[in-house]
């Protein structure tokens, strides 16, 4: 693919980014010696950085949010015919593209009837925590307020959401963490923790030896991803997603799937 860039010198755009912006995830310190990278345009899978340079963009816009790829004009033309009649209104009152898309959302969804939008998956997650302790609140006079996250799993950034996060070195410092939160182990087969016929019902029974040692009367909800992103890209074997289900019905402990990752399609199922 042939891109025509203008002559334009970005030194300075390079420079206010260095002089300027925190980048996500990234370490600041090389940027004293070499440039920051820029990235200035997207066609399909592929980006160009300010210096001509073209990258195959395995990870969608950085962070698994790009998964329709760049340059689709059908999009960029509804976003903008949106934003001339309508830009923003609070969730307070409705609206005919939340209206509609919330539709053809749950109609994916078996067994699911409302939308709630959020801005981010932090959010999101932050918002199903707070579903939890609401229901513990009016239900169980707040004692089934504990939610139980796996070893590996990764819900955002937020201080609740790194409470809830299961990757040690992306939470070091920023305790201490929102109370209430227990880790139970992973379920990754290559690393198994034992050798037996079944791994998946054996991981997924580890589930339940946490609920019956914090007490099945304080758990209120178990937050998983499907498939675990950012700590490996994990599927839990066979068998494993039955046996969590059946846990959950057991303790009467709320099933919460965190699919920001791997949902909506991205698995490519």
């Amino acid at each position: 693919m042939n891109v025509t860039y203008a002559p334009n010198d970005l030194s300075a755009v390079v420079e206010a980014d260095r002089a300027h912006i925190w980048h996500h995830l990234t370490q600041h310190k090389p940027f004293e010696t070499i440039d920051p990278r820029i990235i200035v345009e997207g066609k399909g899978m592929r980006v160009w950085d300010a210096g001509g340079k073209e990258h195959l963009d395995g990870v969608s816009g950085g962070v698994w949010t790009v998964n329709v790829g760049y340059g689709r004009e059908r999009i960029a033309n509804a976003i903008r015919d949106q934003l001339i009649q309508l830009p923003y209104f609070a969730g307070s009152a409705g609206s005919i593209p939340g209206s509609r898309f919330a539709e053809k959302l749950i109609a994916k969804m078996p067994g699911m009837t409302r939308v709630y939008y959020t801005n981010s998956g932090s959010e999101a997650n932050e918002k199903a925590f707070k579903m939890v302790r609401q229901i513990a609140e009016k239900r169980y006079g707040g004692k089934k307020h504990k939610i139980l996250y796996r070893e590996r799993d990764y819900h955002g950034t937020t201080i609740t959401c790194l409470s809830a996060g299961g990757q040690q070195e992306r939470n070091a410092q920023y305790g201490p963490y929102t109370p209430g939160f227990v880790e139970v182990p992973h379920c990754l087969e290559y690393r198994a923790q034992v050798e037996t016929e079944n791994y998946g019902e054996w991981a997924a029974n580890q589930i339940e030896e946490v609920i019956l040692r914090e007490g099945p009367d304080t758990v209120g909800a178990l937050c998983l991803e499907p498939v675990t992103a950012g700590g490996g890209v994990i599927t839990p074997p066979e068998g494993y997603w039955q046996r969590v289900q059946e846990i959950c019905k057991k303790y009467d402990v709320l099933l919460h799937i965190d699919e920001v990752v791997c949902g909506v399609g991205r698995t490519g199922k």
